[in-house]
């Protein structure tokens, strides 16, 4: 019997091919798909970070714009944890908890810190990368407008009235850029304001408004404003000449604001209490603020200011210049002394501040240096017979009263501006408005005025 031999079936080694190279193809879909997978992980991971370095930089814009607007003024932006690098340039510290969000931190610059210029804030935001990838960067610029504190030009602003029961009152104008004031020179910037009106609501009396007077739409002249027999409000050559009454076009109801915004305290992290020692001048002081941010309950004796862009914030009551000290005892008198190069900013949270004789000692004639912000609860401000007063007064909720001296031999001079809801103003007063304080910025801060990334 013949037994036929197994013959090998050709179709095997075909379907073992097919399987192999169905496998192949297999394998490359699915590392294709793991790679497409991991790439897509990747670009979204990097658009994460590129979105997140962005937010990061804005981080940084948010640090600088509550460093201008804490109160600070230009030129000196170098408040600590901020440093100075040099022309005009301040950056932030990097090193600080604050500027860092986990691995990712923010680098900012104020550019252009000089006085009277717009600052420019430049954030650089820094995320890592995904795995193997380099640090992502976002850079912004953000140009800065500022916000006025004194937007009018005036030495008196007054929200309701105005009432000069004095003789001897005087307004003009000058810039303290240009030089210290001059009666000879002059201008004619020294307006009155006021946001009403009523009748009577400006009584400028026998004074000598050496500018214009403002009213809102709707004031008349000789009903919303009058003037004494002996007053007089127009140019330096009207009043020189003795003309009586308001010169022609020196009345105005152009004055479209409706209100001032109250005063608002700044954004301190922390405020320090004041301690008692001896001044540079060689006196011993109640009160030193050799720079940085105090805070008192209330306010008297003797204080002195010896560095720029010092704050103060009061929470109780101020009442400076009442009699005490001895200076040959080397003890200062009750007084603010605000040193050379020095300058102070005051918020009162008190209902009440008075301050009489010399009570404020402004070494730098600036009235740019001294600046008090009046909160909504400080109602009543008293300036009496203060002598030179360089400064600034803004507290729209507060009546501010002026006694000057009791005889014209003896004329005060305040130099500055005030905005307040009244002024009442007897004895004798010269008010010279600093036209530089338009730029003015304490309170106003600044906004941003665009927004652009490098």
């Amino acid at each position: 019997m013949k037994i036929p031999g197994i013959q090998p079936r050709v179709d095997q080694g075909s379907a073992l091919a097919a399987t192999l190279i169905t496998c192949a193809i297999l394998t490359t879909l699915v590392c294709s798909y793991f790679c497409l997978i991991e790439t897509q992980n990747g670009s979204v991971a990097r658009s994460q970070s590129w979105n997140q370095a962005l937010t990061v930089a804005e981080g940084g814009v948010e640090e600088a714009l509550a460093l201008l607007n804490s109160g600070v003024q230009s030129p000196n932006f170098a408040i600590f944890p901020w440093t100075s690098s040099g022309g005009g340039v301040f950056k932030n510290d990097t090193n600080r908890p604050a500027c860092k969000f986990g691995t990712s931190y923010y680098e900012v610059f104020i550019t252009n810190g000089f006085s009277g210029t717009d600052p420019v804030i430049i954030s650089r935001g820094y995320v890592p990368g995904p795995i193997g990838s380099p640090t992502l960067v976002r850079t912004v610029r953000v140009p800065t407008k500022h916000r006025l504190t004194f937007p009018v030009k005036g030495p008196m602003i007054v929200e309701q009235t105005y009432n000069a029961n004095g003789n001897n009152v005087n307004t003009d104008s000058f810039d303290s850029t240009v030089g210290p004031y001059n009666p000879a020179t002059a201008g004619t910037n020294g307006d009155i304001v006021s946001l009403t009106t009523n009748a009577n609501s400006l009584v400028i009396g026998n004074g000598n408004i050496q500018g214009t007077v403002h009213t809102p739409p709707g004031g008349v002249q000789g009903v919303t404003a009058t003037v004494g027999s002996s007053g007089s409000v127009g140019d330096a050559a009207w009043i020189t000449a003795k003309n009586t009454g308001f010169e022609s076009g020196h009345f105005k109801d152009d004055f479209t604001m409706s209100d001032f915004p109250d005063a608002t305290l700044p954004n301190i992290n922390a405020w320090l209490p004041p301690m008692g020692g001896t001044a540079p001048d060689g006196l011993n002081y109640n009160n030193l603020l050799p720079g940085g941010n105090y805070q008192v309950a209330d306010l008297s004796g003797s204080v002195y200011v010896g560095a720029t862009n010092t704050v103060l914030y009061v929470t109780g009551s101020i009442s400076i210049g009442s009699g005490g000290g001895s200076i040959k005892k080397g003890d200062a008198p009750p007084e603010i002394h605000i040193g050379p190069g020095a300058s102070l900013t005051i918020y009162m949270a008190g209902a009440t501040t008075t301050i009489s004789g010399n009570g404020v000692v402004n070494d730098t004639a600036q009235a740019g240096a001294f600046a008090y912000y009046g909160l909504p609860s400080n109602t009543s401000i008293s300036l009496k017979g203060n002598g030179a007063f360089f400064g600034t007064i803004y507290a729209p909720e507060a009546d501010f009263t002026l006694n000057g001296s009791g005889t014209s031999k003896s004329i005060d001079d305040f130099t500055g501006a005030s905005i307040t809801t009244t002024t009442t103003m007897t004895g004798n007063f010269r008010f010279h408005y600093d036209e530089n304080l338009i730029h003015l910025t304490t309170l106003g801060g600044y906004d941003p005025a665009a927004w652009i990334e490098l």
